[in-house]
């Protein structure tokens, strides 16, 4: 094996995140062929965008991250190549799904998460990293709601909401890792500049926030849709006076460090707006709440994370490239227009198209920057809050 492909597959962020970029642009697609064409749209863009982009997305982060929090070596590339084979396979199972036995059809789907889930149990268990335990049950969470799904859309009369679970569960993620990311990036920054202000990230809210997100996923499943409804609001509620003491307008002199701010907003947002959709269906309807959740929420933090893995350093801050900056403004706004649409004016176009070249068009513009930043050299830790003086190599 050359030293190049050697060094893409040693470092597992390089291969899942751009296969998390493909999917993104390839996701929106559907809507774009004629009607008839391919696989039932709803379905097929639902589950892509949470485990084609979502789920390669959640395989670089904990793969990369694995090597900041074991202080080991990086995983070995053979993994890395095991793990991208089973999530195409999982894509390939899908498309079929109408021609697969359901048997065959979650084992197909499923072996990437459960790889990730066996994979990370093991290094917990042996290395003793106890505290990133918690990712553990999250990952199994993402399987029981991906094959809730799936049972639901095969018609097997699962008596669950299906989607909403889906959705949730990825809720819950990006409030752990991000509500984890997004203040600890923001303090170590203003530590480096010797900042009188000081991040203040209540762990009483980010506890209650958080149990307050699974309450309303839990409640989901039996139907109990108006208490989940006041439980997303208030997990909502509470992540948006959580984000108070993160010194979110001070961020706005870091851009990079910005843009996740930027992303968190969609996550309490989206909860909040979920939540009323359900108590309130004539105010809000619940396909565009979703929207907050996944092309807000998800989209734009999975951009973010992503784009700091191959932006260029300058001592010891990341420098915007201004590629990666109009690629967010776009995919931004394309979860915005989509939240907004069902309150466009009557006799307006269908929105729909619109909002998906945008999207496309964003995630193309980052998919260039990242291609890019593969030609560079990358620091260590990759995805961590203390930012390397010393320029490594990716093997």
């Amino acid at each position: 094996m050359r030293q190049g492909h050697r060094s893409f597959w040693q470092t597992p962020h390089l291969s899942l995140f751009l296969l998390a970029a493909l999917s993104a642009i390839m996701m929106p697609s559907i809507w774009l062929v004629p009607h008839g064409i391919g696989p039932e749209p709803v379905a097929w863009h639902l589950h892509e965008l949470m485990f084609g982009m979502g789920g390669a997305a959640i395989g670089g982060y904990v793969l990369t991250a694995l090597r900041s929090w074991t202080q080991q070596e990086p995983v070995a590339p053979r993994i890395t190549v095991a793990m991208c084979t089973l999530w195409i396979l999982a894509r390939l199972s899908f498309a079929w799904m109408e021609q697969l036995p359901f048997v065959v059809l979650a084992t197909g789907t499923q072996a990437y998460l459960a790889a990730l889930a066996a994979l990370l149990s093991w290094k917990i268990i042996t290395l003793h990293i106890w505290p990133k335990a918690w990712l553990v049950p999250v990952v199994a969470g993402l399987i029981m709601s991906d094959l809730l799904y799936l049972a639901r859309i095969g018609g097997f009369g699962v008596a669950s909401a299906g989607a909403m679970e889906v959705v949730l569960t990825f809720a819950l993620l990006i409030c752990l890792v991000g509500g984890r990311a997004v203040p600890a990036f923001t303090r170590s920054w203003l530590e480096r500049q010797s900042s009188p202000r000081f991040v203040y990230d209540s762990s009483v809210l980010s506890v209650l926030s958080a149990v307050a997100l699974v309450c309303g996923g839990l409640l989901t499943v039996v139907d109990r849709l108006d208490a989940a409804g006041y439980c997303l609001m208030l997990s909502g509620a509470l992540l948006l006076a959580r984000m108070i003491g993160w010194q979110t307008w001070s961020a706005c002199r870091y851009p990079a460090l910005f843009l996740l701010h930027l992303a968190w907003i969609w996550l309490p947002t989206g909860l909040l707006l979920v939540g009323l959709a359900i108590i309130r269906p004539e105010w809000m309807p619940l396909p565009a709440a979703i929207h907050a959740l996944t092309m807000g929420a998800m989209g734009t933090m999975i951009l973010a994370i992503m784009a700091r893995s191959v932006m260029a350093r300058r001592g010891d801050m990341i420098v915007l490239d201004k590629r990666v900056a109009l690629a967010f403004v776009l995919v931004w706004l394309s979860a915005l227009f989509r939240v907004l649409a069902p309150f466009a004016p009557s006799g307006l176009p269908d929105p729909t198209r619109a909002v998906a070249i945008l999207w496309m068009m964003g995630w193309s513009l980052f998919l260039w920057s990242y291609l890019v930043g593969l030609s560079h050299s990358v620091p260590r830790p990759i995805l961590s809050a203390r930012l390397s003086r010393r320029v490594q190599g990716r093997g």
